[in-house]
């Protein structure tokens, strides 16, 4: 027996199907949506060394399974999603911004006009209102599945490349597909599940003890700075987040790994990890420095437009400026910013909500602290265009709080009975 996001129990017909049909479920779409690129990253570099294709094959994979979810699960019957209605307003004019900068202006924005739009339409935009559609159809154990799917495939794809892998003489852990601050960030979105997933069942105990401390291993060695920031940010504000009981059992339980972690490797992790936010300075570091001119030439252009903006990059560049508040302004101006400001607003009062309630599955728990995740690290790194994980968990976070908030209200409403209604209008 399992229970679906609503508390209704589901009856598995046998292991097989529970299995492929959690492959195919509206959770597999997320988990897929916010991991699964660069999960597959390592198969791909294995198996696609050359080229596009592999790239492209993977990410036509992910909206294959958002799609096919989407066709089975999704019931149209009463649903209002009106909370949604910033980030469509800010996505049309942000494409009638990219729209006019290449048909019009005829600039070419890194790396590929057609790249940019196809990864914010078919990645981000599309993907997203897809998957918010099928929310209440999103099961914590179809989760499981998928997790614990790409995970294994995460990790098997390093195993794979370990030629590449290089952590000697202060090197960065990353392969041919999978960048460091890539590397980073996904093997934060798992320790970041598998924390959270702690306890809830026996499996997903014993992942947690094997695959935690691996995890780590790649985050830390990756040497991202944005990870380790947004990262442990988000797990931090999780926790602060938390209300009573919850609270200080999580802290001790937290308090307890860090024991162990450094029991078994000392400070060496810690010691990495101090190094290189020590280097945050843009005096004595080359990526520091550029990207502080990204980010000054970004405002200089949304204070020469500050009401409407005028163009989608950093022009100096020809490149985003790593910041993707900045970069609203930039290409948008204040006015055309509004709807993303309360876009951003609505998923942070939502993953306020979702944390410190005890009514949402772990799921709507995930995409919560994901968005805080991806939130913070979108402060430094990453664009408009290319955040798809940014876009999908900050609209399921708002889905969750807003879409289970119009529910729960329309169930309070009784109808009048006949009598009733005559007394009141008499």
């Amino acid at each position: 027996m399992y229970t679906d996001s609503r508390g209704n129990k589901l009856r598995v017909s046998s292991p097989h199907s529970s299995f492929l049909s959690a492959l195919i479920s509206p959770a597999a779409g997320f988990a897929l949506a916010v991991l699964g690129y660069y999960a597959f990253g390592g198969l791909v570099t294995k198996f696609f060394p050359d080229g596009s294709v592999g790239s492209v094959l993977s990410r036509a994979l992910i909206v294959s399974v958002i799609t096919i979810a989407f066709s089975l699960s999704w019931k149209a019957v009463g649903q209002n999603f009106s909370f949604l209605y910033p980030f469509i307003i800010f996505s049309l004019l942000y494409i009638a911004r990219l729209g006019q900068n290449v048909f019009l202006l005829g600039i070419e924005i890194k790396p590929g006009n057609g790249v940019v739009f196809g990864f914010f339409l078919v990645s981000g935009v599309f993907s997203a209102l897809l998957l918010a559609r099928t929310y209440r159809e999103m099961r914590d154990d179809h989760l499981a599945v998928a997790v614990s799917v790409l995970c294994v495939i995460f990790l098997v794809g390093l195993i794979l490349n370990r030629q590449q892998l290089n952590i000697v003489g202060g090197a960065r852990l990353s392969i041919e597909k999978i960048n460091p601050i890539a590397m980073g960030h996904t093997a934060f979105g798992f320790i970041i599940y598998y924390v959270l997933s702690f306890g809830r069942s026996r499996r997903l105990t014993v992942e947690a003890a094997i695959f935690i401390p691996i995890l780590l291993f790649v985050a830390v060695w990756a040497r991202s700075r944005g990870a380790y920031l947004a990262g442990a940010g988000s797990l931090i504000l999780y926790v602060l987040l938390l209300e009573g009981r919850r609270r200080l059992l999580t802290i001790l339980g937290a308090a307890v790994v860090i024991g162990l972690l450094l029991s078994a490797f000392g400070t060496q992790y810690l010691d990495v990890v101090l190094e290189r936010l020590a280097k945050i300075d843009p005096e004595t570091d080359s990526s520091t420095l550029s990207r502080s001119l990204l980010l000054s030439g970004a405002w200089q252009q949304f204070l020469d437009d500050f009401a409407f903006g005028r163009f989608a990059v950093e022009m100096h560049s020809n490149y985003y400026p790593h910041n993707i508040y900045v970069e609203s302004l930039m290409a948008l101006g204040l006015l055309g910013s509004l709807p993303f400001i309360i876009h951003c607003l609505l998923a942070i009062r939502a993953a306020i909500g979702v944390i410190r309630s005890k009514r949402f599955p772990l799921i709507a728990v995930f995409a919560a602290v994901l968005f805080i995740k991806e939130a913070i690290g979108s402060a430094g790194s990453g664009s408009l265009w290319g955040n798809s994980a940014f876009w999908i968990t900050s609209v399921m976070v708002i889905t969750f709080w807003y879409g289970s908030k119009r529910e729960r209200r329309s169930r309070s409403i009784k109808p009048i009975s006949q009598q009733g209604a005559r007394t009141l209008f008499e």
